[in-house]
């Protein structure tokens, strides 16, 4: 279902661990430093062990064009947010990811690589969310975690997704520190109005179109090959 466009963007949405905006958007925007070490470690270093020298991630992003300096940066950066943790094998310096951030992918491998197709029948769940204006900044983190698990909107502070995110949005909700500020409903739409219509209200359906073609345009010649 539409709400499984929140995994199109890799693992990108592991850096809501720590609120910072500007490193979650997956809408057309180049991806940074930061989002690719993620990705080599979310997609590729959990298979082998888990740890990767620094000299292996300056050789890895050389390829894609990062130069040293940005990924010594972003390196020490994901360490400071906890994402990434020092670890020396046989006298040479790498890092491995954190207990959290391997939580973090496990969760999103499950909603990025799920099979089953959410339907109608399957029920909704509703996130019913206040924060004070003196916070706004968690209303802004609580509604770019939502938006990033594939909830839409059904009305100003009603959030809506397929039931089955209830489990991975209690968890990332409670992980983030804003439990407190939400409740989380299993419903059922009984009236008014066609639900398929419904979800054209509740997501920009258009848009994620626009998004998947671009994608699979820009990425489908190398999977055939």
């Amino acid at each position: 279902m539409v709400a499984q466009h929140a995994g199109a963007s890799c693992y990108c949405g592991l850096m809501t661990a720590v609120p910072e905006p500007t490193d979650l958007d997956g809408g057309g925007r180049a991806a940074q430093p930061r989002q690719l070490i993620v990705t080599v470690y979310g997609l590729y270093s959990r298979n082998s062990g888990g740890w990767l020298s620094v000299a292996s991630l300056i050789g890895l992003l050389s390829v894609v064009g990062i130069d040293e300096p940005a990924v010594r940066s972003s390196i020490s950066r994901l360490k400071r947010r906890g994402i990434l943790q020092a670890v020396r094998r046989g006298g040479t310096a790498g890092y491995e990811l954190s207990g959290e951030a391997l939580e973090i992918l496990r969760e999103g491998d499950e909603r990025i690589f799920r099979r089953e197709r959410a339907t109608p029948s399957d029920g909704w769940l509703l996130a019913v969310f206040s924060v004070p204006e003196t916070e706004r900044h968690k209303r802004h983190l609580l509604r770019t975690q939502l938006a990033r698990m594939g909830f839409g909107t059904a009305s100003s502070g009603v959030w809506i997704a397929p039931a089955h995110l209830h489990a991975a949005t209690a968890e990332a909700l409670t992980r983030l520190g804003l439990a407190g500020y939400a409740d989380l409903f299993r419903a059922e739409h009984l009236a008014f109005g066609d639900v398929r219509a419904k979800v054209r209200e509740w997501w920009d359906l258009d848009r994620l179109d626009e998004l998947y073609t671009a994608f699979v345009a820009e990425h489908g010649p190398a999977l055939r090959r």
